[in-house]
């Protein structure tokens, strides 16, 4: 199982995906997985050490976290020497707990199965559309957040292995005898009790207050029998939802606004690639030998790929941008339908890529959009027309500022009746 979870982790198909999880995780564990040794290092946990390169990534990854957060506020903290040592103190003990952690993980032998790896990842939110795993979001997060998936793999199967200790941990209760025999005692207690009943009512009823006694205690709360200011008004309320009833949209309007924002309906070129990944160039220079005879891509890829999220789907990638493409199938630099690259060393093992097929760049077609051209225009002319009336009424009502009648005639519509407001009391609520 655990040669599995490896094997996962140095997926060539999980360097299409990456998620934000927890983001407290990513931002100091991750950092001891994805940052290379050093010839020195922070910190040394149990012969673990934590390079100074790891600690740094972490204190950054975590300063670019705040930052995000706080806005400008944050450059008043970045200025400040003493907080931003103390952040990178926290980082470094962010990262001696991961380490810990791990290490106890790997003593008790707790590990999770390939499977439990990519459901996991399956069940994410943020790789999923109207609550099933959406591939293409999967491969855009990668992308834009820059982590490789092999890295990602490992560090989803880490949490998933605290994720049991910390569950074993709060299920797990017990209690020492001589708790029990207190706890027993305590419960079993008895006491004799009497209770007297007062009754406030009746005592209050015998309780005589002067007028004299009634203005000493106004004038020292005069500020409890406040009544606060009431105003009246009266209102037009324009509701751009019956505004957007009364608004047509031509075909003549749909089409102008699809010629105007063409360049918004562009679909970028896409590549489909299939992929196989070996451990060791000589496998891989023979699985090539063998592709070039004439053997059968994706058969070859349920055999022989040890990228095992990929090999079963006979090694395809499915559809990519070129702003979503790794740099090892760039570096294949394929261009035609069913090219073969040659064996390409990568970071996981080594890869042969072969181009599927090719959707040049293209307009989508006014038919396709037409729908989302509607709203928009829709959506556009509505707000228009809201604005414009709303000038026309403000215009009208500053110019008669003792009634609502030329406001009433601009709006084409009848002020409220008159209301009563306390003073700070919306007129929303």
């Amino acid at each position: 199982m655990m040669e599995k979870l490896r094997a996962a982790s140095n997926s060539v198909a999980l360097k299409i995906i990456i998620v934000l999880i927890i983001l407290s995780f990513i931002l100091t564990g991750v950092s001891g997985y994805l940052v290379g040794g050093a010839n020195d290092y922070a910190a040394k946990v149990n012969g673990e050490k934590i390079s100074q390169a790891k600690l740094e990534q972490a204190f950054q990854s975590e300063r670019a976290r705040m930052q995000q957060q706080l806005g400008e506020q944050f450059s008043t903290l970045a200025s400040n020497e003493s907080y931003m040592s103390k952040l990178r103190q926290q980082t470094l003990e962010q990262l001696i707990n991961n380490v810990l952690l791990n290490q106890y993980t790997q003593k008790l032998g707790l590990t999770v199965s390939d499977e439990q790896v990519k459901e996991s990842i399956r069940q994410i939110p943020y790789f999923q559309t109207d609550n099933k795993f959406d591939n293409t979001k999967y491969l855009n997060l990668i992308n834009s957040m820059g982590y490789k998936p092999d890295q990602f793999a490992q560090l989803q199967r880490q949490q998933l292995i605290l994720q049991q200790l910390l569950q074993a941990v709060g299920s797990s209760e017990f209690i020492l005898p001589m708790e029990m025999k207190k706890t027993a005692e305590l419960v079993l207690q008895q006491r004799d009790v009497r209770l007297a009943t007062i009754d406030v009512n009746a005592l209050q009823a015998h309780q005589k207050v002067t007028n004299t006694e009634l203005k000493n205690y106004y004038n020292q709360n005069k500020k409890d029998f406040i009544a606060p200011a009431e105003i009246k008004i009266s209102y037009i309320l324009m509701d751009i939802a019956e505004i957007q009833k009364k608004i047509t949209v031509s075909e003549k309007e749909i089409e102008s606004y699809y010629q105007q924002h063409k360049s918004n309906y562009i679909q970028p070129e896409r590549k489909h690639f299939s992929v196989i990944q070996l451990k060791t160039e000589k496998e891989a220079q023979a699985i090539l030998a063998e592709l070039k005879t004439g053997a059968d891509f994706a058969t070859l890829a349920k055999q022989k790929s040890v990228d095992i999220i990929s090999r079963k789907n006979g090694g395809t990638l499915g559809w990519l941008e070129a702003s979503m493409t790794l740099d090892e199938l760039k570096q294949a630099n394929l261009t035609e339908k069913g090219q073969l690259s040659d064996v390409i060393k990568s970071s996981v093992g080594y890869l042969i890529v072969r181009l599927n097929d090719i959707k040049p760049e293209q307009s989508r077609a006014f038919k396709e959009v037409r729908t989302e051209l509607l709203k928009k225009v829709q959506q556009e002319k509505t707000l228009d027309a809201y604005y414009a009336l709303q000038q026309q009424v403000s215009t009208a009502a500053a110019n008669n500022n003792d009634s609502l009648a030329s406001a009433e005639v601009a709006a084409d519509l009848q002020a409220k009746k008159p209301i009563g407001l306390l003073a700070g009391q919306s007129l929303l609520n």
